[in-house]
């Protein structure tokens, strides 16, 4: 039997390179004006991360139950990354840890796309906004929670996250508690 040479393949939902998450593109556009909601929301953030440190957004409905329970933290900083994972395996979550957008993406390609992302904002080679902006575009990542992780908690920064498609915000430092409640407020638990 022959395929209609004009019909695109079916999309194979095993089919798990990550690794165009990393791979030079076109540049990114620039993001697009800051809505009211936004603004608000980055208002309501900046005052929950002074009382609470963290501050999350919404909770994304997945089109299919997730699978993998992993929460990858993904942050340049070793010292602090690990911390993270540890507090949350120590809370009951698999955690991983990836230094950078490109190791994160090559671990995705091995163990899957997870079910949340820790995600820094500074790092070198790409921002975590340029990834999150990526991830948001990728087929299985689309609705995956993002909760970037940063020391850039100013509302400019938080309306930046926002229009980059994060789920919510944590300010470095944190507490222990504070971590895990951002995490499950994010995973809907």
């Amino acid at each position: 039997m022959e395929s209609d040479p004009g019909s695109t393949p079916p999309q194979d939902p095993y089919d798990l390179d990550f690794t165009s998450l990393v791979e030079d593109g076109p540049a990114e556009p620039p993001p697009p004006e800051p809505t009211p909601e936004h603004e608000e929301n980055a208002l309501i953030g900046a005052n929950a991360l002074g009382e609470d440190g963290f501050h999350v957004v919404l909770v994304r409905p997945r089109a299919v139950p997730h699978a993998n329970k992993v929460i990858m933290v993904v942050d340049d900083d070793a010292p602090t990354a690990e911390l993270a994972a540890h507090v949350l395996r120590k809370a009951g979550f698999q955690a991983v840890v990836a230094l950078d957008p490109r190791e994160a993406a090559r671990l995705m390609s091995r163990v899957g796309a997870p079910a949340l992302l820790l995600l820094d904002v500074e790092m070198p080679g790409m921002s975590g906004f340029d990834f999150l902006a990526r991830i948001r575009r990728h087929k299985h990542l689309f609705d995956t929670p993002v909760i970037l992780f940063t020391a850039h908690a100013a509302q400019p920064d938080i309306v930046r996250g926002l229009q980059a498609g994060a789920d919510g915000y944590i300010a470095k430092p944190i507490t222990a508690t504070a971590l895990v409640a951002a995490v499950r407020s994010a995973l809907g638990q």
